[in-house]
């Protein structure tokens, strides 16, 4: 998890033959990893270690942008989750990729429904409309807003306290 934090840009859910649903990652150096976890374990484990969750986030944020489902979750300063779909349904095996906000540095149309996100060394395509995608960038910008609103007096405080 340290290890994507640092060096991820984003994580996907993809079906090995033998294996089902496994993880793969997309580093920052252009190299791509597939793991032997499922992307909702991982996204579980990052979360817990963020002291936070899903539900929690889209109770919290969920009205302020909008949205029931597919919201952002910020886990810090400047490290928010965008969700999209990378895939179609497979049963109830996952299809949604989560993407460093930060990292993504592109959007273009490929189809009416289907669009490539566009990081440093990586692209991925989705399945939402270009117009969609966008608009989780501008939601994952407003949720980082009022992340910083909320916390950010409680960080001074502490900041000055021990600095």
């Amino acid at each position: 998890m340290e290890r994507f934090l640092s060096s991820g840009q984003a994580f996907i859910p993809v079906n090995v033959e033998g294996k089902g649903d496994c993880m793969q990652v997309h580093w920052k150096d252009g190299t791509t990893e597939v793991v032997d976890v499922r992307s909702e374990a991982f996204l579980s484990e990052v979360l817990t270690h963020f002291g936070t969750s899903v539900t929690v986030n889209r109770n919290r944020y969920g009205t302020l942008v909008g949205k029931k489902q597919l919201v952002p979750i910020v886990l810090s300063y400047g490290i928010t989750l965008i969700p999209y779909n990378v895939r179609e349904p497979i049963g109830k095996q996952a299809r949604v990729g989560w993407f460093i906000a930060r990292e993504i540095s592109e959007i273009v149309k490929q189809s009416r429904q289907e669009t490539v996100i566009v990081l440093d060394k990586h692209k991925i395509t989705v399945h939402h409309s270009e117009k969609f995608c966008f608009e989780q960038l501008k939601n994952a910008r407003c949720i980082e807003l009022c992340y910083g609103e909320i916390h950010e007096p409680y960080r001074k405080n502490w900041l000055f306290s021990v600095g």
